[in-house]
């Protein structure tokens, strides 16, 4: 059993999201890193260790969890998925990809549940709770119970 997720991965164009989003994850104490990307190719490259992320090397970063926008810049969330579904299982990992989105519409909703990798759909912004209801489902096993 750790105490930590190893990696959350932030991936989501709006700063002000991202920093509020950081915040509530380190007042959990869950991770004992947190990385934002402002796009889905950003979040490519850094998985995939490119550019300033990581140094050569060094071994490909495999998030515990990912929080994914929908709407962004250069390559939206769908994008994304549709790119992550393709990379090497080696770089994947098997993340938990928690939609996190200010989208309620039910078709964006239906259509990221279609996606196999996609775990859970939440709406913006991040809470407490919602941070420790995640943890329970898809990591009760991994964290201690005083870190949730």
């Amino acid at each position: 059993m750790t105490n930590k997720l190893r990696l959350i991965l932030l991936i989501d164009d709006d700063i002000d999201d991202n920093f509020f989003h950081k915040r509530v994850i380190s007042k959990a104490g869950v991770a004992e890193q947190v990385v934002e990307c402002h796009n889905g190719q950003e979040a490519l490259d850094f998985l995939m260790n490119k550019g300033k992320y990581t140094g050569e090397g060094k071994p490909y970063p495999q998030p515990d969890l990912l929080f994914l926008d929908i709407n962004m810049p250069q390559m939206n969330g769908w994008e994304f998925l549709d790119a992550y579904d393709k990379l090497p299982a080696h770089i994947q990992g098997g993340p938990v990809v928690a939609m996190l989105t200010t989208s309620t519409n039910p078709r964006d909703i239906n259509k990221a549940m279609k996606y196999n990798i996609v775990r859970d759909y939440r709406n913006k912004p991040l809470t407490q709770e919602m941070l420790k209801d995640i943890l329970e489902k898809y990591f009760s096993g991994q964290l201690n119970a005083g870190n949730r």
